[in-house]
């Protein structure tokens, strides 16, 4: 069972591979995807907690391929690169009976180019490829009521204008080069200090 005809779903939003469940430490791991079915290439964070997979997956229908937390620009740079690899593992594979359940099976071929495909995704992303996280601890002082002027009047919409000059802020001096941020409950923060403002003057 093959297919030659490979369709690219690249990245829209520039954190789109970043994802950080509620009670985690750390953000979820990323990877390049290659659904041999449905001959797409995409990038994606594993939705499971832990090193959970799916049955397509785990039957190698799906094949992963690791990368960091990339930004759209980097992830989809790396689509571009390794698809004409990926275009020789769909043209050399085959759905096949293991004795317990159907699974893929790749032809020598197939196999040589995914040794390929991991080889050229090693180590190759600077630090400015990735996505740079900043938790509310690092991204926040305490003093942001007196820098930015916050009252208990300030609308939801200059908090956002707030959190976008404090990312953009942390943007020059991240150290990485990366132009995405995420500020991790840096939102909540902001109007947690509004609120509480609101309750002083109660």
């Amino acid at each position: 069972m093959t297919t030659t005809t490979i369709r690219v779903i690249e990245c829209t939003s520039p954190d789109e591979l970043y994802r950080q469940y509620s009670g985690q430490s750390e953000p979820q791991p990323c990877y390049i995807e290659l659904d041999l079915r449905e001959g797409v290439l995409l990038a994606s964070y594993n939705a499971e907690i832990g090193n959970a997979v799916p049955f397509s997956v785990h039957y190698g229908f799906d094949r992963r391929y690791d990368i960091p937390l990339l930004h759209a620009e980097a992830a989809n740079q790396a689509l571009r690169d390794v698809t004409p690899l990926a275009d020789r593992i769909l043209a050399d594979w085959e759905q096949v009976w293991d004795g317990n359940n159907l699974v893929a099976r790749l032809g020598k071929d197939a196999q040589a180019a995914e040794e390929e495909l991991d080889a050229l995704l090693e180590d190759r992303f600077a630090e400015s490829d990735q996505v740079t996280v900043w938790d509310v601890d690092s991204a926040t002082n305490g003093c942001e009521a007196d820098e930015y002027s916050i009252t208990a009047e300030t609308t939801d919409d200059r908090l956002d204008e707030i959190e976008e000059q404090i990312r953009q802020d942390l943007a020059g001096v991240s150290g990485s080069g990366s132009s995405v941020v995420v500020l991790e409950g840096v939102n909540d923060y902001l109007r947690r200090l509004r609120d509480g403002l609101g309750e002083d003057d109660a």
